[in-house]
């Protein structure tokens, strides 16, 4: 036996293959990080023009392209040897930025034409603005507005051209308020390019039309306010009717700066059904001091009455009990909302009176009793183990509650309010 055991293992050294044979297709195992890092040249290069890219300079972008170029050129495995390519990938995030930080600006400098009066006041809002840009952002914007923020503009406007921009504004043409935001900006163009003065009174003439211009918004915003508080829901034909008056009391410069006003014609044009004066829905007034869905609430208390308040309205949670605790070893538990049978809102009247054998709750919405799908429970402490309890039914008869044990404590169950007596066998 130990003889065939050496002839074994003397063929396993005979035919090292028989341990491992690479398959023909196998590639060569890639060498450690360590490795490459100092003997590839290719990595080393890519690391190094990584590192070189500074995104404030105005070689940023030439840098960026070159270390992106070398990185493709490198080989899959080489790749993942690179040992600062996050930088890298944080750079081309960077580029992003910086293209569309330059379209932003290209589009404020070419938004007014260059014949509008507006114009040399654009190029300089726009020039401050290219000229708070870093030396690598500035390389985004192209050459040809790079050509226009850093030449010297004139104002394509004069004093009499001022003059009489103001001298013709009108309150009464639609135009007016861009008339008057037109000969403020020549103004202050002007005013940017040289120590001008305007004739008396000019000035003044514009400053009470910029008043005036700020009078017609305030209005404007009012009746806006107005359309946007209408609600097919609880506004009525009156309700519009002022909206409507409101609206038509505007003069037609101020009319045009109402932006829903298609909202109100909607209204008036009976696109919506409205409530009548008498059948809006009232929103309800709930309780600052109403129990907790979820929460354990005590009861107040006065002399043997206990109360508690439930706020019951859409915005409240209708998923979660309410737990209300006495001072008399009882409990109430009020089952979730959902399971409310009457769909009305407002607040809740919870009442327990206990008065020697006899226990009474009340359960109120609206000055009306209230039904559940679930039970309401009154749980009760220390009573005998042989307790059993009655309740009047609909025809003053006592007949048996519903109620369950457990441990020392007896569960009436009922969904609707009652009087429960207890019997003590």
């Amino acid at each position: 036996m130990k003889s065939n055991k050496k002839l074994v293992l003397l063929s396993l050294v005979a035919v090292p293959s028989l341990l491992y044979t690479a398959p023909a297709s196998a590639t060569e195992i890639p060498k450690p990080a360590y490795i490459l890092a100092s003997y590839n040249a290719n990595v080393a290069n890519v690391v190094q023009l990584i590192n070189n890219i500074n995104n404030t300079t105005a070689t940023f972008q030439t840098n960026l392209e070159a270390a992106l170029k070398a990185y493709n050129a490198l080989t899959e495995t080489e790749k993942q040897y690179v040992t600062n390519y996050s930088i890298l990938s944080a750079h081309q995030q960077t580029r992003i930025a910086y293209r569309k930080l330059a379209a932003q600006i290209e589009e404020k400098l070419y938004s007014v034409d260059s014949t509008s009066p507006n114009y040399y006041q654009n190029v300089t809002e726009t020039k401050d603005w290219y000229n708070t840009l870093n030396a690598a952002q500035k390389t985004f914007v192209s050459a040809s507005a790079q050509k226009i923020l850093t030449s010297y503009i004139a104002p394509n406007t004069s004093v009499d051209k001022v003059v009489n921009k103001i001298q013709l504004i009108n309150s009464s043409r639609l135009s007016f308020h861009k008339d008057v935001a037109n000969a403020r900006a020549e103004l202050n163009a002007l005013r940017r390019f040289s120590n001008i003065s305007l004739p008396a009174g000019i000035e003044q003439q514009l400053l009470d039309a910029e008043q005036l211009v700020v009078k017609d918004k305030a209005a404007a915003k009012e009746v806006e306010n107005a359309i946007a508080a209408l609600s097919p829901k609880t506004s009525t034909a009156q309700d519009v009717q002022a909206v409507k008056t409101s609206f038509e009391a505007l003069t037609p410069v101020q009319q045009q700066l109402v932006p829903n006003v298609w909202t109100l014609v909607d209204f008036v044009q009976g696109t919506h059904t409205l409530p009548t004066k008498d059948n809006i829905p009232k929103t309800p007034v709930l309780s600052e001091v109403a129990a907790v869905p979820g929460k354990t609430t005590a009861m107040t208390k006065n002399k043997n009455i206990y109360k508690a308040k439930i706020n019951v309205a859409s915005s409240e949670i209708d998923t979660e009990r309410y737990i209300l605790t006495t001072e008399d070893k009882m409990t109430i538990i009020i089952p979730p909302l959902y399971t409310l049978i009457d769909e009305d809102e407002g607040v809740m009247d919870i009442q327990v009176t206990k008065k020697a054998n006899r226990i009474t709750l009340q359960a109120t919405l609206n000055k009306k009793p209230v039904t559940f799908d679930a039970n309401m429970e009154i749980i009760i402490e220390g009573l005998p183990a042989n307790s059993s309890f009655n309740r009047s039914n609909g025809f003053g008869k006592q007949v048996p509650a519903d109620f369950i044990i457990s441990g020392n404590r007896h569960i009436i169950q009922t969904t609707t309010p009652g009087t429960f007596q207890i019997i003590r066998n």
